[in-house]
This record gives C-alpha cells, sequence and structure tokens, in this order.
C-alpha cells in the first residue's frame, strides 16, 4: 500500500512538474505545436478524407459490387474498383458544380454590370424627389479616374503583379510545398482506404498488448459508436442538402424566378452547413434577385421561409431520423460552439463529436442509475 502511494505521489509530481514546465514556455509551446500541426497536416487531413470517402465506398462494396466476391479472381480486385468509384464520383459532382455555376456567375456578373447604371439611376430618381442629389454628395467624397488614369492604374498593377510571380522564390515555395502537401495527403487516402482494415486490426493489437481488457472494450465501443455516428451524419447531410437544392428549384422554376440554377446549386452546397447554411444561401439568392426585382427578392423572402419550414418539419427529420439522437437545443450548442473554435470546420465537426459525447453520457447515466436501483425511464 505504501508502494502505491508512493507511486501515485510521483506521478502527481511529475505531471506537475510538466506542466509548470509548460506553462513556463508557453512560446515554444504554441510554436512547436504549429510547427507539429503544419508537419502533420497531410496525414490528418488524409485521415479525415478517408473517413468521409469511405462512406460512398463502403456502400459500393456492400451494394454495386457485392458479385465480385463469389468469384475468387475478382474478388481481390473489388477494394481498388470501389476506390477507382469513389474518386470518380468526387471528380464528377466538383466538374457538376462547376459546369452549373461558372456559366451562371458569369452571367450573373455580366447582368449586375448592366444592372448598375439603371439602379443608379433609379436611386438618383428616388433621391430626388427628397432634394438630394446623389452626384453632388459622392463628388465630396471621391472622384472617379478618367479613362487614361485607369488603364495607367491597371498597367501598373499587372506590371507589379507579374514582377512579383517572377522575382518571388517565397511563392514559387509556396507553390511547391502546397503541391507536395496536396501529393501527400492524397497519398495518405489511398493507404489509409486500401489497408483500413489491416489498420484496424494494428490498432487493436497495440492496445491489446498494452491496455486492460475492459478498457480496450470501452475504446473500441467509443470508436464504433463514433464512425456509426459521424458516418450517418455526412450521409444524411448530403442527402439533406440534395433534397433542399431540388426543392428550390422546382419553386423557383415554376414562378419564373432569375437565377434559379445558380442559387439553388448554392443553396444545396451551404445547406451542408448545419443550421445556419441554407440561410446563407437565402441571402445571397435574395441580393441577386433583389438586383433585377425587388419585388421577385420580397417572393422569393417569403417562399425560402415557406420551403424551410416544410424542410425542417418534414423532410430533415426523416431523413437524418435518429442518425445522431441529439436533442435541437443541443445542436444548436454545437453548432455555435464549433463555430466559435474552428469556424465552418468546426461546425461540421462538433454537431457528430458533440451527439457521441451525448451517447456516452446517457449510457454512463443509465448504468450508475441502474446500479442505485432507479429505472433510467
Amino acid at each position: 500500500m505504501e508502494r502505491k502511494k508512493l507511486r501515485d505521489y510521483l506521478r502527481l509530481g511529475t505531471a506537475l512538474l510538466v506542466v509548470w514546465f509548460l506553462l513556463g514556455n508557453i512560446g515554444a509551446v504554441v510554436g512547436f505545436v504549429q510547427k507539429l500541426w503544419l508537419i502533420l497536416s497531410p496525414f490528418i487531413l488524409g485521415a479525415a478524407l478517408a473517413f468521409v470517402l469511405n462512406v460512398p465506398m463502403s456502400f459500393f462494396e456492400r451494394k454495386v459490387l457485392k458479385g465480385m466476391d463469389k468469384k475468387p479472381a475478382l474478388s481481390r480486385w473489388k477494394r481498388p474498383v470501389a476506390l477507382v468509384m469513389v474518386f470518380l464520383l468526387a471528380i464528377f459532382i466538383v466538374y457538376l458544380v462547376l459546369a452549373l455555376v461558372i456559366p451562371e456567375l458569369i452571367n450573373t456578373v455580366e447582368t449586375l454590370v448592366r444592372a448598375i447604371p439603371v439602379a443608379v439611376q433609379k436611386l438618383e430618381a428616388w433621391l430626388a424627389q427628397y432634394e438630394v442629389q446623389l452626384g453632388e454628395w459622392l463628388s465630396g467624397k471621391f472622384t472617379m479616374p478618367t479613362g487614361d488614369e485607369l488603364n495607367a492604374m491597371l498597367q501598373k498593377a499587372l506590371n507589379f503583379a507579374l514582377k512579383g510571380v517572377a522575382f518571388s522564390g517565397s511563392l514559387i515555395g509556396s507553390v511547391y510545398t502546397n503541391i507536395l502537401d496536396v501529393f501527400f495527403t492524397l497519398m495518405f487516402v489511398i493507404y489509409f482506404l486500401l489497408g483500413k482494415e489491416r489498420l484496424a486490426a494494428q490498432g487493436k493489437k497495440l492496445m491489446k498488448a498494452y491496455l486492460k481488457p475492459e478498457r480496450v472494450e470501452r475504446i473500441l465501443h467509443v470508436a464504433g459508436l463514433s464512425r456509426r455516428t459521424f458516418a450517418s451524419f455526412i450521409t444524411g447531410q448530403c442527402l439533406e442538402a440534395l433534397i433542399l437544392g431540388g426543392m428550390f428549384f422546382i419553386v423557383l422554376s415554376i414562378l419564373r424566378m432569375p437565377y434559379v440554377l445558380l442559387i439553388s446549386v448554392f443553396i444545396a452546397v451551404t445547406a451542408l452547413i448545419p443550421v445556419v447554411g441554407a440561410w446563407m444561401g437565402c441571402a445571397v439568392g435574395a441580393f441577386l434577385i433583389l438586383v433585377v426585382n425587388p419585388m421577385q427578392a420580397l417572393i422569393f423572402l417569403a417562399v425560402f421561409l415557406i420551403v424551410q419550414q416544410l424542410e425542417g418539419n418534414l423532410v430533415y427529420p426523416r431523413v437524418m431520423g435518429n442518425a445522431i439522437g441529439l436533442p435541437s437545443i443541443w445542436v444548436l450548442f454545437a453548432v455555435v460552439l464549433g463555430e466559435g473554435l474552428l469556424g465552418i470546420l468546426g461546425m461540421l465537426l462538433f454537431i457528430p463529436l458533440t451527439s457521441v459525447c451525448y451517447q456516452l453520457l446517457r449510457e454512463d447515466v443509465d448504468v450508475k442509475l441502474r446500479q442505485k436501483l432507479i429505472d433510467p425511464q
């Protein structure tokens, strides 16, 4: 017993010394962590992308390529074929979004440029009712450059940019580093997806060698719960975004709104961000329509509120179901906390993470109540 107490005191003293050292060298510690993050970022990003891409790859293996298991000569090619299908699907989705958005975006910019003079004229006519001259007010703020002055300014900016690109060693080094990071990230993704069972087996063997059986069982339970929760969240969120974008495309097409395709795609993409994503798409869509027709912009806002209510009360609960098992109040809490810590990435990450913590806490509470002979219901 005395020896156990001595061990505990040594551990506590060592921990206190480590904390004291870290706090006394906080600047060096932060710099080391940042450098370590830059070095390991391809590995971490590769693991995250592999986790996301594993969802469609598992679907292809279970549903699309299940016939390959019956032929031994083809079964060993099942995983590589599924991996190729996942990459082709990702490339196709990116190409489809760009092919739909870029032409519409170009047309939108051209329309906005043409609409600005008309909008200024309408604004001047409206201000004239109140004896306010927009031209006189602006002239006191700044003066517009002439055509020759504007061309000279653009030429100087272009020359400066070209010289900076041509003679900037830091820029070349940065591009080279980014290319290497992308390459290593892609390699890690491929390795994780092709060898996920082997990596899982190695992890289990390592834990069984150094940890107690009950601790290993607990870790495996948490890992399995996390995998199922994150996979369900990713699948449900993507499906919900597609449904919401499709609903807007149909409704806006029926109402003959401008920029139907651009707004629908933008809402579908931003809807991947939980809770607030669709509202970001609404703001952009309302602005685009406002430039063309203010009355249609009001109609669009009304349509958005109706469709959003239908989607939030009918579609979203059915699509997500019990995928994450998290009450609405904690979903909002997770979004606010994640946005404050990691921005948009945090909003996507903290909902399933909070769901895992919530379910683990609920399980532990139920166990404690049963031990006290209290019905957890």
